[in-house]
């Protein structure tokens, strides 16, 4: 758990507190967060956030880290003129310059642009290799990575389906992940990968979800999921096949142990 200010954010889980509260973010803003905390002590590059999160956007890639950036902002309440949090380095990229927060017993010396862990307990914990997931401490055996969704049609209907599906199979997926298995922030460390492909016509979309092993990149599992297109409203279409994916992917992973 990352903690800054009155802020905690679950980089397995994909999900931001402000005291007890969740804040309504989408997956993908959570993981760019976390991603700018983590390199907290530099000027995090443009070209690299594209590469890492957008890596087949083409020229829709900057648009999209534009609005995570925006989204981002207006999450933690931050401002690009008189910055908090996110200062923007012009024409270069980004850097987190939130202030450490920590229990007092734990507090380190205040450092601006990194984030320490908080609590000595959890401390000891990450340096035995566990983590906390769903209320239970329990050793991690498996990081999933969730991939971006590639489209196989010529055509696109819905220019921005794949990107919120992904966010959508995110948060049905990780409070369903058998124990001993998280969603990873990004593909570092990942020994699993959810590769989602979809394709799309007027009267039918069409998922297949395959999970590969890093090692060898071995096909573990693969599930096909199929809903009718609504061209004219297309949230509940996504909603309703990452509910489908990820019964599937937990129904599969529960069985593989």
């Amino acid at each position: 758990m990352l903690r800054f200010d009155d802020f905690r954010l679950d980089p397995a889980a994909l999900q931001i507190f402000r005291g007890d509260a969740q804040l309504d973010a989408p997956p993908q803003v959570v993981e760019v967060l976390a991603y700018l905390i983590d390199n907290g002590g530099r000027t995090v590059g443009r070209r690299e956030l594209l590469d890492r999160f957008w890596p087949r956007a083409g020229t829709g890639g900057d648009a999209s880290l534009n609005t995570c950036i925006r989204r981002i902002r207006a999450l933690l309440g931050d401002e690009a003129d008189a910055p908090l949090y996110i200062r923007t380095r012009p024409r270069s990229g980004y850097r987190f310059i939130g202030t450490a927060d920590a229990p007092p017993a734990a507090r380190p010396a205040p450092r601006a642009g990194r984030l320490a862990i908080a609590g000595g307990l959890f401390a000891v914990l990450a340096a035995s290799g566990a983590v906390w997931a769903h209320g239970t401490v329990f050793p991690p055996r498996h990081r999933i990575a969730i991939e971006p969704v590639q489209g196989l049609c010529e055509y696109v209907l819905f220019p921005k389906f794949n990107a919120g599906l992904r966010e959508s199979f995110v948060a049905e997926v990780s409070p369903l992940l058998p124990k001993g298995y998280s969603v990873a922030a990004s593909s570092a460390g990942a020994d699993l990968h959810a590769r989602v492909s979809v394709r799309q016509t007027p009267r039918q979309t069409v998922v297949v979800v395959n999970l590969v092993d890093s090692d060898g990149g071995r096909l573990l599992w693969s599930g096909q999921f199929a809903a009718a297109t609504d061209t004219e409203d297309y949230l509940p279409l996504q909603r309703a096949l990452a509910r489908h994916m990820a019964s599937g992917l937990r129904k599969a992973l529960a069985e593989r142990g």
